[in-house]
Order: structure tokens, then sequence, then C-alpha cells
């Protein structure tokens, strides 16, 4: 059990269904009866075979799913005393500020946004919350070298990068904003071994200060390397169903 000052997230009896109103209203379970903490300093890596459900549970983290069932509380440290915050019924202008300030989020793709730099692609989530432009794309430049982004490539947008140099620039995304709690899902999918092992490096900084990681690596030795447990899913038992009353 956690110290109840370090814990950062809580997630309660959670469960995600999706509705396929294409195909008669059918029900389609996904998540059911997640319960785990996670607290400062901790890796926690979601694990199990495909189909349980790892990259539904981290976008219900995100509030990119709304849960269909259970309670997902985080700790708001971007307010005074770090007040819990209860994602799953938090109005819209809340989640956003949330993602903003406490809770990153590293997809496995890039999201590239057009004729912006690959730079102020990167500094982007501090200017968000403030950060003066200069110190902003210093901070930006110093992940970018050290995950092997290419100086020439700084200046251009990233959207003709390889999938191996986009990922690292969304990993440098992720990673710049210091997020106190921060998402991962397969951040090394598309790496070779010398850039994982920067990516390893980062994680285990991130974690010597702090900060609470939930992540995704089907890659053993990263894995290994950075998880401080495991929280295995198993498939969910009940049949798909049909929603009452669907035509």
């Amino acid at each position: 059990m956690h110290d109840d000052s370090q814990r950062m997230l809580e997630v309660r009896g959670l469960g995600k269904m999706f509705t396929l109103h294409n195909q008669g209203g059918i029900r389609l379970p996904v998540l059911q009866a997640i319960d785990f903490d996670a607290a400062r300093g901790e890796c926690v890596v979601l694990s199990g075979p495909s189909g349980t459900g790892k990259s539904t549970l981290l976008r219900c983290l995100y509030g990119n799913y709304l849960a269909t069932e259970g309670s997902i509380r985080l700790r708001d440290t971007s307010v005074e005393g770090e007040p819990w915050m209860e994602l799953t019924t938090a109005p819209e202008q809340h989640v956003l500020r949330l993602r903003r300030d406490v809770i990153g989020y590293v997809s496995q793709f890039l999201r590239a946004i057009p004729r912006v730099s690959t730079l102020d692609v990167v500094a982007e989530p501090l200017q968000q919350r403030g950060t003066a432009l200069a110190e902003a794309r210093e901070r930006a430049a110093d992940l970018l070298g050290r995950l092997n982004v290419p100086r020439r490539l700084w200046d251009l947008p990233p959207a003709t990068f390889s999938g191996g140099e986009q990922q690292r620039v969304n990993i440098a995304r992720g990673l710049v904003g210091n997020h106190p709690i921060l998402l991962l899902d397969e951040p090394t999918a598309s790496l070779d071994a010398g850039n994982r092992a920067v990516v390893v490096s980062l994680i285990q900084e991130a974690l010597d200060a702090g900060r609470c990681l939930i992540g995704i690596f089907h890659d053993e030795a990263v894995r290994d390397a950075v998880a401080t447990r495991l929280l295995p899913l198993q498939p969910v038992s009940q049949p798909v169903s049909r929603q009452t009353g669907a035509a």
C-alpha cells in the first residue's frame, strides 16, 4: 500500500464497453473491474496478451475514452494542496487543464502539426504553460539532441520524417513538459537499440525525479529495465451482447 502523499493515481472498478452502433448495437466489453494505484517514482507496466485493453486503459486514464463504470482519481499537482480530481466526471475544460499541467501522453505515432518546425512541436507543451519561447526551445533542443534527432531536421516539420525519427520527436514532446504523471504507449516500438537505450535512460531520470509513469512496453529488455512493477490485464470473460432495444 502506498503512502497517501506519494500516490498520484487511483483507479477503482474501472470498466469500458464499446457499443458498435453500425453492427446492431453489439456491446463489446474491453475492461472490467480494474483496480490499482500508482505513485511518485513508479513505472507501472501494463502486461498481458494482445486484446486485453492495455491501450484502451491508457486512453481512459488520459480522458480520451470515457469509462463505462468505475473511478479514475488523480492528484492535481497544479493546484495548492494537491487535491484529488475525479477524471470520469470532470468537465472538459478541467480535463484539458489536467493534460496541460498534470498528465502527459506519448502515443505510438506523432500527430504532426503542418508547417510547424520540429523544435516548436517539442517546445509547445512548455509554451502552453507559460514558459518563455527561448527557454522552451532550449529545453526542446536538449531533448532532441539526447534522442539523436539530427540538428538539420529541427527547423523542418516532422511529417516527412522516418517512423523512428517521428517517434523520437514524440518522446521529446512528451517528456519536455515534466508532467507529474506520464502515460507511455509503446514509446520504443520503432527505435533501434541505441535509441532504445537513450529512452530507457530518460525514463529512469523521470522516475528519479519522482514522476509517475504508466506504460506499455512489448520489448522485454526495455520493460525489465524500467518497470517497478507489472499490472497484468486479462481478457474480459463476459460475452458480447446486444444493447436492449437496438434496431
